[in-house]
């Protein structure tokens, strides 16, 4: 792939500024973002351990009309997805926080590139899980509407 000189772009001390402000920003938030997959992974603990006769747990499955233990499995499956697939764009994060960081102190333009390909990994993986929230969520409206056609022809 060839090299484009957009007009001599370089990072000057406002923008390094700037750089600088962001990745420290990043890493707040991939921190803070770690922390909430580790709650994720607790409540997933608390959930597998849960006996199986806990009344909230029964309540919950009379609800659905499933039993307590698959309403359990399902919540334990839930928080898990959640928590694994919230690891990735923490990983991302910080991994653009440490790499721009890393790219201002040494004024490496290979470093400050891998840290901007993490952050368009970041977004690439975010912009897959939007659009299978919301392919998810018009099934979701759509699946309900049929239901309802169903119950007022019953």
């Amino acid at each position: 792939m060839e090299k484009i000189n957009l007009f001599d772009l370089n990072v000057d001390a406002e923008i390094s500024g700037y750089l600088s402000e962001t990745a420290r920003w990043a890493k707040f938030l991939a921190i803070v973002g770690f922390i909430g997959c580790g709650f994720f992974f607790l409540f997933a603990l608390i959930f597998g351990l849960m006996p199986a006769q806990n009344p909230y747990m029964a309540q919950m499955g009379d609800m659905y009309g499933t039993s307590a233990t698959a309403s359990r499995s399902f919540v334990l499956i839930i928080y898990l997805l959640t928590g694994i697939l919230y690891i990735f764009p923490c990983l991302f994060l910080l991994r653009f926080s440490n790499r721009t960081k890393q790219a201002l102190q040494a004024g490496d333009q290979a470093v400050l590139g891998a840290a901007f390909l993490n952050l368009k990994s970041l977004f690439k993986f975010m912009g897959v899980i939007m659009i299978i929230g919301l392919a998810f969520g018009a099934l979701m409206i759509l699946g309900s509407i049929v239901i309802g056609i169903f119950y007022m022809n019953a």
